[in-house]
C-alpha cells in the first residue's frame, strides 16, 4: 500500500500472515482478508508504517497487511 495514504483513502486487507508476531496478533483480532477499510492516518517509521483505520479507532496496524483499492 501507499505508506503516505491520506485520510479517507481505501485499502483492502490482503494477508494476515506478515510483519512482526505482535502485529499478526492484532491483525488477526480485527481484520478480515478481502475486506476494505478506510484510512484515518498513517505514521511512517524507520522499520514499519503504522496504519490507523476509521473502523478501529485507537488501534494501529502494520502496513504490510494492506493493498490499495
Amino acid at each position: 500500500m501507499n505508506i503516505y495514504a491520506k485520510h479517507g483513502d481505501r485499502v483492502i486487507c490482503s494477508t494476515l500472515d506478515a510483519g512482526y508476531d505482535h502485529h499478526k496478533e492484532v491483525a488477526a483480532k480485527y481484520l478480515e482478508v478481502g475486506k476494505e477499510y478506510t484510512i484515518e492516518e498513517t505514521v511512517v517509521g524507520d522499520w514499519h508504517t503504522d496504519v490507523c483505520l476509521q473502523e478501529f479507532p485507537g488501534i494501529e496496524f502494520n502496513s504490510v497487511f494492506f493493498e490499495d483499492v
